[in-house]
């Protein structure tokens, strides 16, 4: 009996952790939809998110396309605390 009500309630609990995780990811893309060219996103004490647009020349087809490159840089605090679990 006990076992049935932790299934439901952990099948409750994946259901809205993945109702979070899409507000999160589409809160995100909206931002970056939303940031200038070299811009960045801050994201409290863990680091920054950055966009770059960049183009590329294709040899093969000889096109040029326009892509948007986006990298995230830690901060020191995260770069120390993640040395200090390694």
């Amino acid at each position: 009996m006990v076992m049935k009500k932790l299934v439901k309630n952990s099948t409750k609990t994946s259901l809205s952790l993945g109702t979070a995780y899409d507000l999160v990811l589409a809160d995100l893309l909206a931002s970056l939809k939303k940031i200038k060219d070299q811009g960045g996103i801050q994201l409290g004490d863990l680091g920054t998110i950055y966009k770059k647009k960049t183009l590329f020349r294709s040899a093969l087809h000889r096109k040029t396309y326009l892509y948007y490159q986006v990298s995230f840089k830690a901060s020191p605090w995260l770069k120390q605390e993640l040395n200090k679990a390694l």
